[in-house]
């Protein structure tokens, strides 16, 4: 097929390979050899976690040891990604559109941005917004002396750094990825389809695309089960906080099951009836307690910190993204910025996946800008807001933060909150946003694990839905039981690293195909 055959097909709707097996009745369209493989893996590690926890434990320190080792390739590989991101939205490509010409996108900008926020960061933004100004202050890797005015900003702008672009750009990059061939070529939307540039339609059922689908729906799992993990430990400090008294394991078993059963309603409904309307509730909850904090802490040094904070961050931007610690070689940047970067790359697929489906109409420039400028934009106020005012109250001494970290890091955002008037009521609203928030996630990622198992079907089966959402719910639980925080950052490291080097082959994909519109455009 020549380059004019291959971009001809803009008008045309992505294709829905025909499947042919007997579980197609209970499951919909789905690949069995991938469903399988994915599922008998996901299904083992929950069991020998179960069984062997000590063990289980083990095993993924050794593997997370090794990787680690490799920081310095993560660091520049996140860098390089962000690179062509910027290239790509201010280049000549830019004005291409994800779809047909003058078609308009389907969601508003509001539910849009909400959704991105809603798939991706949520419950980091409650979580991570207390926890990394405060533990960066107390312990500042650099430009600064720990525990002084100067590490104040420093402190923010790492955990906005963290959060912020270079996270964004991987999704940008992966979704943009996705994205084009299904919307200009009329391909289905999974993850190896990123890589048509490269392998044309060879890819599709490929032993090696099926690879990539794997790769992807591993990634996704271990990722989100991360962050539900990181939720539940917050919920469980929230009601510890509110009612005095925690859950213990038997109560984390019956909350996951009604996690579980929450996220697959809301998966099983689709995009425009649950995970939209629940994301834009979420967005405004979210604003509510955030203005609180803003307007009942010190309103102007917050807004000052806010201001500086950016200078902080937009003048070290380039030493931070290379910053290895090569000379002291601290625990610092593996546990911190190398596992924040291979997180987000494990979250790759699944968040720029989504971030694809919901993105149809968009111009390129537009689809980039608003995927990664956006939620960084939003990063700044939020941490300095929020982080600001938990360091205030450290320093003043109106709250214990870094005590109450130190003990239980989900209990951060409540020990801030009640140190203001009214804060304990509005510990009811943050307990309430964390807990849609996890769904948010949760069901966005069990209805992209689906899709790939579909085949890239942009509607898969509720069968299938209802299976994902249980397997990510399990392995959440088991690695939460058996090793809290740091399992769960182990697995995220050893699902994310991998995909590193197929979102490098994304790249090349990527712009051999973008160069092949232009020129047919013009």
């Amino acid at each position: 097929m020549n380059n004019s055959q291959q971009l001809e097909a803009v008008a045309a709707p992505p294709v829905e390979p025909v499947v042919k097996n007997g579980l197609e009745k209970y499951f919909g369209k789905m690949d069995p050899v991938i469903f399988w493989t994915t599922g008998a893996i996901i299904v083992a590690a929950v069991i020998f976690g179960i069984i062997a926890p000590a063990q289980f434990d083990g095993m993924l320190s050794r593997f997370q040891k090794f990787i680690t080792g490799f920081s310095w390739y993560f660091i520049l590989s996140v860098a390089i990604y962000l690179g062509v991101c910027v290239y790509v939205a201010f280049s000549k490509y830019g004005d291409l559109k994800l779809g047909k010409p003058g078609e308009k996108p389907q969601f508003s900008y509001f539910s849009w941005i909400a959704m991105l926020f809603s798939c991706g960061v949520g419950v980091g933004y409650a979580f991570w917004a207390v926890g990394e100004p405060i533990m960066h202050y107390m312990n500042t890797p650099y430009l600064a002396e720990p525990q002084t005015a100067e590490a104040m900003p420093v402190a923010i702008q790492i955990g906005v750094m963290h959060w912020g672009l270079h996270a964004w750009a991987i999704f940008a990059l992966v979704g943009l990825a996705i994205a084009f061939p299904a919307y200009r070529m009329g391909k289905p939307m999974n993850v190896s389809i990123s890589l048509y540039g490269l392998f044309g339609d060879k890819i599709t059922g490929s032993f090696f695309g099926r690879f990539v689908e794997f790769l992807a729906a591993f990634a996704t799992v271990a990722g989100v089960s991360t962050a539900l993990g990181l939720g539940i430990i917050s919920i469980n400090a929230g009601i510890k906080h509110i009612f005095g008294t925690g859950l213990d394991t038997f109560g984390m078993v019956v909350f996951m099951i009604f996690l579980i059963a929450c996220y697959i309603l809301s998966a099983v409904s689709g995009i425009e009836k649950g995970i939209k309307n629940l994301s834009n509730i979420n967005v405004y909850v979210a604003f509510i307690w955030g203005g609180f904090i803003l307007l009942m802490g010190p309103t102007n040094d917050l807004l000052n910190l806010m201001v500086q904070t950016t200078g902080s961050y937009i003048n070290n931007f380039v030493y931070v993204t290379f910053w290895t610690d090569f000379h002291d070689k601290t625990p610092w940047l593996g546990w911190w910025t190398v596992f924040y970067w291979i997180w987000w790359i494990s979250w790759g697929p699944f968040c720029g996946g989504f971030v694809a489906r919901i993105s149809r109409g968009r111009t390129i420039r537009e689809f980039i800008l608003g995927v990664a400028l956006v939620p960084t934009l939003v990063a700044l106020v939020w941490f300095s807001v929020v982080g600001g005012a938990a360091q205030y109250a450290q320093i003043n001494g109106t709250a214990p933060m870094a005590e109450a970290l130190k003990a239980d890091m989900g209990s951060g955002i409540y020990v801030l909150l009640s140190s203001f008037p009214g804060g304990d009521i509005m510990g009811w609203i943050v307990f309430i946003n964390l807990l849609i928030f996890l769904i948010t996630s949760a069901d966005s990622a069990s209805f992209f694990v689906a899709m790939q198992m579909a085949r890239g079907s942009m509607e898969p089966g509720t069968m299938m839905k209802l299976i994902w959402g249980g397997l990510i719910g399990s392995l959440a639980l088991v690695l939460l039981i058996t090793g809290g925080l740091q399992a769960l950052q182990k697995a995220a490291i050893i699902a994310g690293a991998p995909f590193s080097i197929i979102i490098f082959m994304m790249i090349f994909s990527l712009l051999k195909m973008l160069r092949q519109a232009y020129n047919e455009q013009e």
